[in-house]
């Protein structure tokens, strides 16, 4: 059984964080600023 990796994701613009089980999509956008998925970083977690 093979467990998917958990990335979590902050918008650079406004904090929002958001957790997706695969890569941030081409075209997400923020739902509190509307900023793109470029304006997304994402947050290592140890």
């Amino acid at each position: 059984m093979s467990e998917k990796q958990v990335k979590r994701y902050r918008c650079r613009l406004c904090g929002y964080e958001v957790t997706m089980e695969e890569d941030m999509p081409a075209d997400y956008v923020c739902p509190i600023c509307g900023a793109s998925a470029d304006d997304f970083e994402l947050i290592d977690e140890e």
